[in-house]
């Protein structure tokens, strides 16, 4: 459906490329969730791939017809028009008519729970209405690939839920999706594989069991420090533990070995401040894979 190859992009003045040598491929009822800090290129991306700028390398190469449907960080929307009139205006421009019109209106006021606004003016909405204005109209738009970036900054969190139930609906319906976000917890749910954009590059491109169905791990932290014998007792399990400033991180344990531990545990003076067992979290993992920085 959507091909990138060696795609390449600098701005004017810049010392480095907002992007360089990207390659990705991208199917129908696929979700792909693109993580990088601010800076990394997602949004440079984004506007390429939404025919905003074009690649000074490489091509991106569309095997549909239309454009992709673009929810920017930005307002979209006319702030002295209500939010009836945006959407009555959007759907002009996106040349909807008869049921089609009326179907895609009721989804989109239904999926950004704006049916109560649709008198106010968006100037006069608050930060996360007016987000939620800009999510139903690019999804207004009738595509086959959908491009959200940040979609979902300052809504509030039963509105969010709602929200990431659209976007996780539109891969069952044949579309793809690229879905960027700071919220990572957003990005496990709705996205199928996880591409890491750092300095304009594609450094991992996985499927998301890939990186999250591993071998349970424990993360100990204690108020002061760790207590002494638990080296003793890790070395007689045979387990490995990376060092934190007040405590432990254990890989690769099976639950004999934490039972022996939470043993240990209970017979100490000062109980953990932190005990967390299981598979890591997509922060957890984007933390360890960018060196601990955001």
């Amino acid at each position: 459906m959507l091909e990138l190859r060696n795609v390449s992009f600098s701005y004017p003045g810049a010392e480095r490329p907002a992007l360089e040598g990207v390659n990705l491929d991208i199917g129908a009822g696929e979700c792909l969730g693109l993580l990088g800090s601010n800076g990394a290129g997602k949004t440079t991306l984004f506007s390429l791939l939404a025919g905003l700028r074009q690649p000074q390398v490489g091509h991106i190469r569309w095997q549909i017809e239309g454009r992709p449907g673009l929810i920017p960080q930005q307002p979209a929307y006319y702030g002295q028009l209500s939010v009836r009139e945006n959407l009555e205006l959007f759907a002009d421009l996106y040349r909807l008519q008869g049921k089609e019109r009326r179907e895609r209106m009721e989804r989109c006021l239904e999926a950004a729970t704006l049916g109560t606004l649709l008198n106010s003016r968006a100037h006069g909405l608050s930060g996360g209405q007016q987000r939620r204005l800009n999510f139903a109209i690019g999804l207004l738009q009738p595509a086959k690939v959908y491009l959200f970036d940040e979609a979902t900054v300052g809504v509030d969190a039963q509105a969010r839920q709602r929200l990431l139930d659209t976007v996780a609906q539109l891969p069952k319906e044949g579309c793809a999706v690229l879905y960027t976000s700071h919220y990572l917890e957003e990005i496990e749910r709705v996205a199928q594989r996880i591409v890491l954009l750092d300095s304009g590059q594609v450094r991992l491109d996985l499927n998301k069991r890939q990186l999250l169905d591993g071998t349970p791990s424990l993360l100990l932290e204690w108020p002061h420090t760790v207590p002494p014998g638990l080296e003793a007792l890790l070395a007689r399990l045979g387990l490995s533990a990376d060092p934190l400033p007040h405590g432990v991180r254990i890989a690769r344990l099976d639950i004999a070995q934490l039972t022996e531990i939470c043993a240990f545990l209970a017979l100490q003076q000062e109980p953990p401040s932190l005990l967390r067992f299981g598979q890591p979290s997509l922060e957890q993992l984007y933390l360890h894979l960018c060196g601990g920085a955001l």
